[in-house]
C-alpha cells in the first residue's frame, strides 16, 4: 500500500500540475539534489488497534518541492508559493482510488541549505496524512510475503523475476 500511495500521489501531482511541478519523482530528502522538482515519499507511520485482529496504519507522505531562481530569495518565495499551495489542494482530502482516508495537510517547512540558496534554489518540504487498516494474515500469507520481499530486493535468494504475460497476439 506504501508504494501504491506513493505512486498515485506522483500520478495525480503529474497529471493536475505537470508544467508547474516539472520533474517528478519518488524520494525523499532535499540533500544533494541539483534540480528543481518535486519528489514524494512515504516514510513515516504509526498504528493504532481498531479490532482485535485490525490496525489502522496511520501514514507520512512527504512532498519535497525544490526550486530554482537566480534573481532573488524574493523571487524564489513567490516561484515556490503557488507550487506548494497547488501541491496542497491536488492532494487535499483525495483517496486517490485507494483504500485509504482523505489526504489530509499536516504542516510545510522551508529546507533549504546554505548551499542550495547560494546556488538560486529554495526547498520546502510539505507533510501530508492519510490512514487505511491492515488485518492480520495468517502466518503462511504472511511469511510468503515475508519470502518474497526479500528474494526480491535484497536478492537473500535466487533473485526473483517480474513476469509480463501475455494473453493475446498483440504489440506491447
Amino acid at each position: 500500500m506504501l508504494s501504491a500511495i506513493e505512486e498515485a500521489a506522483v500520478a495525480r501531482i503529474q497529471s493536475t500540475l505537470a508544467e508547474a511541478a516539472g520533474h517528478l519523482e519518488i524520494k525523499r530528502g532535499i540533500e544533494g539534489i541539483a534540480q528543481p522538482a518535486v519528489y514524494v515519499s512515504a516514510e513515516e507511520g504509526s498504528f493504532r488497534k481498531v479490532t482485535s485482529d485490525t490496525y489502522g496504519q496511520e501514514t507520512i507522505v512527504w512532498v519535497d518541492i525544490v526550486f530554482a531562481d537566480l534573481q532573488s530569495e524574493a523571487q524564489r518565495r513567490k516561484g515556490i508559493y503557488p507550487i506548494l499551495q497547488g501541491i496542497v489542494q491536488c492532494l487535499l482530502l483525495q483517496k486517490l482510488d485507494l483504500a485509504i482516508a482523505p489526504i489530509v495537510p499536516v504542516g510545510f517547512w522551508n529546507m533549504t541549505t546554505q548551499e542550495q540558496k547560494e546556488r538560486g534554489l529554495i526547498a520546502y518540504s510539505l507533510k501530508l496524512r492519510t490512514e487505511y487498516n491492515i488485518k492480520k494474515l495468517d502466518e503462511e500469507t504472511a511469511l510468503d510475503l515475508l519470502k518474497v520481499g526479500l528474494a526480491y530486493y535484497l536478492g537473500e535468494e535466487e533473485a526473483a523475476e517480474d513476469t509480463l504475460t501475455r494473453t493475446a497476439d498483440t504489440d506491447l
